[in-house]
């Protein structure tokens, strides 16, 4: 596959860079300032803005897939509207290009999947992240009516680790908890990413990466 990378610098997008090249696909790396991506072979850096659809679908054209991996950081300052602002231009920008095929890394947490939290969990999705996971939930509304064969990844919490074992991916659908605060190396949601953005059956499905036993199925009992 060809996958155009948003937020290719952050610690998602790096990793999903990296896996997707082993894995021996062609990557673009759509990024506000080049110098901060390692070349790499099959890898090809393109300088532009969020805002800039023309920049975006030209960088877009004959690609199979285009994965955002853009986000806030904690730091951030309020109000946050990062992804009510730049998605609607991405999307626009994909069906442009003609791209149809469109991954949103979104987080588990966000809108009512924290209803299938842990207490603790969704203490901390309303306090210490509210405001970046309010910003993405009202971004992901408009979604539906893009035009495009999308899917949201809902990863849990995220660390800079060696790889684990297995990651377990699975539609929110058959999720009815997600107990604790379970955390995933950074390398292991990666290479979920790659394995979902060549899946076009997951086509307008929500889908949550965790660790092997960081959920209950539906009809679970503890």
């Amino acid at each position: 596959m060809k996958i155009v990378v948003l937020g290719a610098t952050g610690n998602i997008g790096s990793h999903l860079t990296k896996e997707a090249l082993s894995q021996g696909h062609e990557v673009v790396a759509y990024v506000r300032n080049p110098d901060a991506v390692r070349p790499q072979a099959g890898l090809t850096v393109v300088q532009g803005s969020l805002d800039d659809r023309s920049a975006m679908a030209k960088a877009f054209a004959g690609s199979d897939a285009v994965i955002s991996a853009i986000g806030v950081a904690l730091r951030a300052k309020k109000p946050i509207d990062l992804m009510q602002r730049t998605l609607p231009v991405i999307t626009a920008a994909a069906q442009d290009a003609g791209v149809e095929r469109f991954v949103l890394v979104s987080a588990f947490g966000v809108g009512d999947t924290a209803a299938k939290a842990s207490f603790l969990g969704r203490l901390v999705y309303r306090t210490v992240v509210a405001a970046i996971f309010k910003d993405k939930e009202l971004s992901e509304k408009s979604l539906p009516a893009s035009g495009l064969n999308w899917t949201i990844v809902h990863p849990v919490n995220l660390k800079e680790a060696p790889a684990a074992p297995a990651a377990t991916v699975k539609r929110l659908e058959q999720v009815a908890k997600v107990p604790g605060l379970p955390t995933l190396p950074f390398a292991n949601v990666a290479s979920a990413l790659v394995d979902i953005a060549g899946d076009r059956g997951l086509a307008g499905q929500r889908v949550l990466v965790t660790t092997e036993k960081g959920w209950q199925p539906q009809g679970h009992e503890a």
